[in-house]
């Protein structure tokens, strides 16, 4: 009898919990829309901040054809005013147009600066850009139906790196700037014949570059790591039978740990994966159905693995992080939104997120003003699924 009253009353407090009242986890956060413009945009969101925590992002705008950026307006450059259109407490400014800026991917440099990997869709070419201060310089990086999956890294000397898919030969590339050049490797070639899609990218402590992406072919999930010229690639997760492996998101944490979310359409459930000496540990993080696309992970200082997602189904943008041995989630925000969400963290591990509202067909930002410990964390616990 006494167990059945405290199972009764856990469940009456989980209830109470996901009911909408989740301050205690996510850290009193809030949420806003970014362009509220009667346009068609909101698509391939990428957020990044700077090192006072505001927030950039860049997105494409479906209506114009054209990739845009957007910061708060309290946090603009002076220089980089020009050209800005003014949305409520966002700038918003076309970094180009003409059908371009699909598949888009920021980084801030250490001034501040955004740096963008995208796509061309007339010329089917990737291209790059950053804004200097005062100016954006647009540069074509690789052209020859190539340029979808763009994934963007900067290096200790604020040099781009980036990995994407090539669609004529249906294989993983990478490019990296050397601050004279573009160079340009083949990374999983002609290894499984169709292999590249939903690349994410990570470089590590000593710049060394990690790729986590999909095996069209296989039907898995892979992993592609670069030292001294050199790529090795593995096989993190196959299930031919349930194309494991898209929507796949990487970061490396502290002492070079390697986590990876993705999503696994067989089952229709949000996996993770990470990397334990010389084996990987797989687990399904949400396993209702219709979860775990535009999953996007980020790694904390203290290791924590904290995973964005959307619910195809519910129409809801959701979070799960480890605590402890368990993995816990929570609904951000629903009613028709979540896809192309985007994650990171700031420097205190406070959490910054982009997606866009499905119904209004707009980007959206939510933030936290604080970071939950791990006692905070109160709300539904999920039993793993290790394969």
């Amino acid at each position: 009898m006494k167990r059945k009253i405290t199972i009764l009353i856990f469940s009456m407090i989980a209830g109470l919990l996901n009911a909408g009242n989740y301050d205690s986890y996510l850290g009193n956060y809030g949420i806003e829309n970014v362009d509220p413009r009667a346009h068609d945009n909101g698509y391939y969101l990428s957020i990044d901040v700077d090192r006072t925590g505001s927030p950039k992002i860049a997105y494409y705008d479906a209506t114009e054809g054209s990739l845009k950026y957007a910061e708060k307006a309290g946090s603009a450059m002076p220089s980089g005013m020009a050209g800005a259109e003014l949305q409520g407490a966002w700038l918003i400014r076309t970094v180009d147009k003409s059908k371009t800026g699909k598949f888009c991917s920021l980084k801030l440099d250490r001034n501040g600066f955004p740096n963008i990997s995208y796509y061309d869709s007339i010329n089917r070419a990737l291209k790059f850009a950053r804004f200097d201060g005062s100016k954006w310089k647009l540069t074509l990086v690789d052209s020859g139906n190539v340029g979808t999956y763009s994934s963007l890294g900067l290096d200790k000397n604020g040099n781009p790196h980036v990995a994407y898919y090539d669609a004529k030969q249906g294989l993983l590339k990478y490019a990296v700037y050397d601050g004279a050049k573009w160079d340009i490797s083949e990374v999983d070639y002609a290894r499984s014949g169709n292999s590249g899609k939903f690349a994410s990218l990570a470089l590590g402590s000593d710049d060394r570059p990690y790729v986590s992406y999909y095996d069209e072919s296989n039907g898995c999930l892979k992993f592609a790591s670069c030292k001294g010229g050199d790529w090795a690639v593995e096989t993190v997760d196959k299930m031919k039978e349930s194309r494991t492996g898209q929507f796949t998101s990487i970061a490396v944490g502290p002492s070079e740990s390697i986590h990876i979310s993705y999503y696994d359409p067989g089952r229709a459930v949000l996996c993770y994966a990470v990397k334990k000496a010389f084996n990987w540990e797989l687990k399904t993080i949400d396993d209702e159905t219709g979860t775990g696309m535009y999953s996007h992970i980020a790694v904390d200082s203290k290791g924590t693995p904290r995973i964005i997602y959307f619910s195809s189904i519910k129409k809801t943008v959701n979070m799960a992080a480890l605590v402890g041995l368990n993995w816990s989630r929570v609904v951000l925000d629903s009613g028709g939104v979540g896809a192309y969400c985007t994650f990171c963290l700031d420097q205190h591990d406070g959490w910054h997120a982009a997606y866009r509202d499905i119904t209004n067909s707009s980007p959206k930002y939510a933030t936290s003003n604080s970071t939950p410990s791990s006692e905070q964390w109160p709300f539904q616990r999920i039993m793993h699924c290790v394969r």
